[in-house]
């Protein structure tokens, strides 16, 4: 475990936390922008400019619908909270997801089918730190998924959990070189 493990796992518990102050509403923003997550990326991965609007009018209509229709001052009580903290530990979990999947793909330019995640080109002071950190090793199955399966490289029991997050999180194959785009 790495302070980049701890760091993430605070964004969980940050989330939680927010969540489960704003009770039903920290509910349905966590919800919301779990269920929005895979057609934003969809957006993304044809331009990001759009992904950006659209990450920002879905944000802010689940915002108003948690702020209006849901009011903190109609619900309270200790489920409430507990469902507000399901939503953003939900919410937390799909950033902290994000982020682990999300670090450059690099590719060997001696060997073009070998790839590295995570890169070993980052900065000194995270290089350690993400090569040994759990949560991004995990990201790694999650994003190399068809690769490591193909090669019988993931446990059977974590396969389905391994897979589902794949299809949810990942766009595409994004580690074959894309012709339009410098990538070393």
């Amino acid at each position: 475990m790495t302070w980049i493990d701890i760091a993430l796992m605070l964004t969980v518990a940050a989330a939680t936390s927010l969540a489960a102050e704003r009770r039903l509403s920290g509910l349905l923003i966590g919800l919301g922008a779990v269920v929005a997550l895979r057609p934003l990326l969809l957006l993304t991965s044809l331009n990001p400019w759009l992904g950006l609007v659209g990450a920002f009018a879905i944000g802010l209509l689940l915002a108003l619908i948690g702020r209006h229709v849901l009011p903190l001052a109609r619900t309270s009580g200790w489920a409430t909270r507990v469902a507000g903290g399901f939503g953003g530990a939900l919410l937390g979990v799909a950033i902290v997801v994000t982020l682990v999947t999300s670090l450059p793909i690099r590719r060997n330019p001696v060997e073009p089918g070998l790839i590295y995640y995570p890169p070993r080109d980052l900065p000194p002071a995270l290089q350690r730190a993400v090569a040994d950190s759990e949560l991004v090793s995990w990201g790694r199955s999650v994003l190399l998924y068809p690769l490591l399966d193909a090669q019988g490289a993931v446990a059977a029991e974590r396969r389905p959990a391994v897979a589902a997050l794949h299809a949810w999180f990942i766009v595409g194959e994004p580690w074959r070189a894309d012709p339009g785009r410098s990538n070393p």
